[in-house]
């Protein structure tokens, strides 16, 4: 979309252009089969029992990785041995160890619908929480990519020089500075990498021997182990930030009232970050919506705020005010109802789109508001 200077675009227009440019987003293809971990052969009983249950996954090693699910009395999603997590996406999803006693470790293995196309460009991400009764936090996962599916006959930790020479592997590795220490919510994983055209299983865990692990201590009188959740593994193209088109930041959930940004929102901002900082031509525009609870004016007071929040993270970033647009819509442009509580958080959302010329009739410059 290019916007004539000249001319105010309607509403219609307005909501037309949001809603088809959020499905395009939405819509990208997760090369990852049974991502969430929904389909399985039945409800497990007992812990260890990921392997004979889940579809399309599988443990490559003796390690006995778990799965969780809102069927399940002895194995709940809301309660289990280990503590308690709201499920992100559908109504499971499974648990390892990143980091037993004595090296031991667990592992899950995926397949993809389809081997990776050989230089080019995909994105590999899923959401992690760290279980409560888990004394220790590890700084680091890793991804392995294979041509065939892996099997190890061993509990403890795999050296990658373990692994078929004689096949194509990468290993990528996706680190946190502080850890990740988040057990209340998910945490997003996430790494861009070029395809070498073998790609066709997906490892996830540790890689490393206990010595070589960074951990931190988040409990000492919990068990001195790293235990965490997963759900919601993609393996999807990369189509990088387009121009003109409208991108939801996916992981800035706000509460009611809220315009905080959430940690594991920083990601995706650090990346528009990079992104403009290797285009210097280009400016960025912000906006921010609310639910329809509450009066019409504080909500939109609201979405404001939580535009401008993100606008000044872009800024305490390194990016300059003349190449950063923002404006809040309150309540006028759903994605989705605000009849129930799913549907409201949806709404309660941040929205940016990259463009060459800044959009002065459909966003107002709220920094130059600011700066008088």
């Amino acid at each position: 979309m290019h916007t004539n200077p000249q001319i105010q675009p309607t509403y219609k227009q307005i909501i037309c252009f949001i809603l088809c440019l959020s499905f395009l987003q939405i819509n990208a293809q997760n090369l990852v089969k049974n991502p969430s971990f929904e389909y399985s052969k039945k409800c497990s009983k007992k812990p260890g029992n990921f392997q004979k249950d889940v579809l399309d996954w599988r443990t490559p090693s003796d390690g006995s990785t778990d799965y969780y699910s809102d069927c399940s009395p002895e194995m709940s999603t809301n309660h289990n041995f280990i503590g308690r997590q709201q499920v992100y996406e559908g109504k499971a999803f499974a648990g390892f160890y990143m980091l037993g006693p004595d090296n031991y470790r667990e592992y899950i293995t995926g397949s993809l619908a389809k081997t990776l196309e050989k230089g080019k460009k995909y994105k590999v991400s899923f959401m992690v929480s760290l279980a409560d009764k888990a004394g220790l936090a590890v700084d680091e996962f890793q991804i392995l990519f294979t041509e065939k599916s892996p099997k190890w006959s061993t509990k403890k930790s795999i050296a990658i020089d373990y692994v078929n020479n004689s096949e194509e592997i990468r290993l990528l590795r996706v680190r946190s500075a502080n850890g990740y220490t988040n057990s209340r919510t998910w945490t997003n994983v996430s790494i861009t990498f070029i395809a070498n055209g073998t790609e066709s299983f997906v490892t996830l865990g540790n890689f490393k021997r206990d010595k070589r692990t960074r951990t931190k201590v988040v409990n000492d009188r919990l068990r001195k182990a790293s235990y965490y959740y997963i759900d919601n593994v993609s393996v999807s193209e990369y189509e990088g930030i387009n121009l003109d088109e409208i991108y939801v930041i996916k992981d800035l959930m706000f509460t009611t009232d809220s315009y905080i940004i959430n940690p594991e929102a920083k990601g995706q901002l650090r990346e528009l970050v990079r992104h403009l900082k290797r285009n210097p031509h280009l400016n960025v525009t912000i906006f921010g919506h609310s639910d329809n609870e509450g009066d019409a004016k504080y909500n939109k007071l609201l979405s404001l705020n939580r535009a401008k929040s993100v606008g000044e993270f872009l800024l305490d970033n390194g990016l300059t005010f003349d190449r950063i647009n923002w404006k809040g819509y309150g309540d006028q442009i759903p994605l989705a109802s605000n009849n129930d509580e799913k549907g409201r958080l949806m709404n309660r959302r941040v929205e940016f789109v990259v463009s060459e010329n800044k959009y002065d009739t459909y966003v107002n410059n709220g920094f130059e508001e600011d700066k008088e």
